[in-house]
C-alpha cells in the first residue's frame, strides 16, 4: 500500500504578528509537536491559511519548517488552487523545496465535472511528487465520486492517499473498502478520528493536534493495538476539544486555543477571517480551565 505517514499529521496553523508569519510563534509549535510524535507536519493548507498566503510566503514557511523538521518527520505541503496553473507552481515549489509530499484540495468555486478531478491529478503527477487527495466538499462545493477515486487510484500512480473531511459513515465505510491495500485514508474531521481507525484508516490530518498531538497519537496508537475501549476513553475526553474548535470557521478557534496555551503569540487571523466571538472565547477559557 501507498502512503507517506501513518498516524497524527498535524494541519498546522500559520501564526501571524503584525500580518507578517510569526517564525518564532511556528518554531514553538513545530517544536511542541515535534516532542509530542506528530507524524507528519502539514503546512500550507486550510488551517495554515494556505491560500492568503503570498508565494514569497510559501518559500520562506516551506524552508523555515524543513530546516526544523529535518528528517524528524514527513513534511506535507498544501498546493491546491482552482487556478491550475497556481496548483502547478505551488505544487513543483513544494518538490523543489523538499516537501515529501503535497496536500492538494480538489477545485473550488469552478465546479469541473468528476472527468475534470481525474484530468486535475493526472496533470500534476507529471510533476512527480506524491500527492494526498484532498475531499472537503463544504468548502469546495464539490464532492470526488466514489468511482472517479476509483479511477484515480487505478491511473495515477502519484496519489499516495485522500483525506477525506464528511461526516457520512456510509461513503466512509465504501471509501475504506476501495482505498484497501491501495492508498491510505486519512480522517480529515477529528470528532470521526477513531470511526475511521476502526475501520482501517491510516491516520488522520488533525486540527486538534495543533494543541494537543500527543493525545491525538495516542489514540492512534491505542486503536492499531485493537485497545479500542481506552482509545474510545481518549477519543471522548477530547470530544469537547475538538467540538470547540469548530464552534467558527477553522482555523479561527484553535488560534485562539493556541495563544491561551502561549503556544503562539497572537490568535491574529487574515481576511476575510477575523477572531473569534467573545461568546466562543468565554467557551473555550473555561474548556481550558477544565483540561489544564
Amino acid at each position: 500500500m501507498k502512503k507517506i505517514f501513518e498516524g497524527t499529521g498535524v494541519a498546522l496553523v500559520t501564526p501571524f504578528k503584525d500580518n507578517q508569519v510569526d517564525f518564532s510563534s511556528m518554531h514553538n509549535l513545530l517544536t511542541k509537536c515535534l516532542n509530542e510524535n506528530a507524524q507528519a507536519i502539514v503546512v500550507l493548507a486550510t488551517t495554515g491559511e494556505g491560500t492568503t498566503i503570498t508565494q514569497e510566503e510559501r518559500k520562506q514557511i516551506i524552508t523555515f519548517c524543513k530546516s526544523i523538521i529535518k528528517d524528524k518527520t514527513k513534511l506535507i505541503v498544501g498546493t491546491g488552487n482552482n487556478n491550475f496553473e497556481l496548483c502547478h507552481q505551488n505544487t513543483l515549489q513544494a518538490k523543489e523545496l523538499g516537501a515529501d509530499a503535497a496536500l492538494v484540495v480538489t477545485p473550488y468555486y469552478n465546479k469541473t465535472t468528476q472527468t475534470g478531478i481525474v484530468e486535475y491529478y493526472r496533470r500534476l503527477s507529471q510533476i512527480e511528487i506524491p500527492m494526498i487527495m484532498y475531499n472537503v466538499p463544504a468548502r469546495t462545493g464539490l464532492n470526488i465520486e466514489l468511482e472517479t477515486i476509483k479511477q484515480i487510484i487505478k491511473t495515477n500512480k502519484w496519489i499516495y492517499g485522500i483525506k477525506e473531511s464528511t461526516c457520512d459513515i456510509n461513503r466512509i465505510i465504501k471509501l475504506h473498502q476501495i482505498c484497501k491495500n491501495k492508498i491510505a485514508i486519512y480522517s480529515g474531521e477529528d470528532a470521526l478520528n477513531l470511526i475511521f481507525y476502526s475501520l482501517g484508516g491510516n491516520g488522520a490530518i488533525s486540527v486538534t493536534a495543533n494543541a494537543y498531538c500527543k493525545q491525538v497519537q495516542q489514540v492512534f496508537e491505542l486503536a492499531q493495538q485493537n485497545n479500542f475501549a481506552s482509545a474510545l476513553k481518549l477519543q471522548n475526553k477530547l470530544q469537547p476539544i475538538n467540538e470547540i474548535l469548530f464552534c467558527e470557521t477553522n482555523p479561527i478557534p484553535v488560534k485562539y486555543l493556541l495563544k491561551c496555551l502561549q503556544i503562539i503569540n497572537s490568535e491574529q487571523m487574515r481576511m476575510p477571517l477575523i477572531q473569534l466571538s467573545e461568546k466562543h472565547k468565554k467557551q473555550i477559557d473555561n474548556l481550558i480551565k477544565k483540561c489544564h
